[in-house]
């Protein structure tokens, strides 16, 4: 899977100011927001902000590449990869901004790690785990396809990069999570970000209609999506299901669901926004469609 349930293990050493500036000014606005939930998008923007500026400094010293919406930050062994994904992210950016008709307020930090083992230090994974890429905080952290794809010619390798690669799930992660100031279920994101894939991207499979019905996660059991013990399972349940919602409401039924995510509104309360039926009925009419 190309996205893993993961945050950032703290870095060591003294804060710098700027750092001690942004943790002061979180910890006020936290305190006033137990008066007030309204300013929860403030705090989480900030929080996000800070995650991504403590990368940036992370990755002063490697080479970068930009272009009108992202940076690129790689290291010297993929000077020659990092144009395929500045290409890739590019295409990436017109095809979600438009379908999600938002627009990120600054330019994308992509960091592409040569390694898997190092992909993981920067989350403190085991060796077992393994990913394509991942958002956290605001920024996208990629494996260079030449760490999982073979021996081929660089047009090659940026075909299945684009067909097989992380870059359009992992920035529909970041816009949905832009446009709602965190506010959605993981399973809800995970399964809009295969959705895209398999919309555009021309790999990625749906599997609805081989979903074993006795296996299943509730919704209920799918809102602690990272604690699951079959996470393939949970991705495959998760696409089925925003693909029922496509089926049900319709092309432009997702764009309801996320505005009312993005207004506040809790899942439930933004399916029915959007003239859906209760989490309850959805469920029911989902394990009818996938029989």
């Amino acid at each position: 899977m190309t996205t893993k349930p993961a945050a950032p293990t703290p870095g060591n050493g003294r804060l710098r100011p700027r750092s001690y500036t942004a943790i002061l000014s979180l910890a006020i606005a936290a305190a006033v927001l137990l008066a007030s939930g309204s300013l929860w998008p403030f705090v989480y923007h900030e929080a996000r902000q800070l995650a991504r500026w403590r990368l940036e400094r992370q990755l002063t010293h490697w080479p970068s590449l930009e272009s009108d919406h992202f940076v690129v930050k790689y290291q010297p062994e993929d000077e020659k990869i990092a144009p395929l994904v500045l290409s890739a992210a590019e295409q990436a950016y017109s095809i979600i901004t438009q379908e999600a008709d938002f627009i990120p307020p600054h330019k994308t930090l992509v960091a592409v790690y040569p390694s898997t083992h190092e992909l993981n230090a920067v989350f403190g994974w085991s060796p077992q785990e393994s990913a394509l890429g991942v958002y956290w905080g605001g920024a996208i952290r990629v494996l260079s396809p030449t760490a999982w794809i073979g021996d081929v010619d660089n047009e090659q390798l940026g075909q299945i990069f684009w067909a097989c690669g992380p870059m359009v799930h992992e920035f529909t992660h970041l816009i949905l999570d832009y446009k709602t100031a965190g506010n959605y279920p993981r399973w809800f994101s995970e399964g809009l970000a295969q959705y895209m894939e398999l919309k555009h991207c021309g790999a990625a499979i749906s599997v609805s209609s081989e979903l074993c019905l006795s296996r299943l996660y509730s919704i209920n059991e799918l809102e602690k999506f990272s604690q699951l013990d079959d996470e393939l399972l949970a991705y495959e349940q998760s696409l089925s299901l925003v693909e029922f919602l496509v089926h049900v409401g319709g092309p432009d039924v997702i764009s309801k669901i996320v505005k009312g995510l993005a207004q506040g509104l809790t899942f439930s309360r933004s399916l029915q926004a959007a003239g859906m039926p209760s989490l309850t009925a959805l469920e029911e009419g989902w394990l009818d469609w996938i029989k």
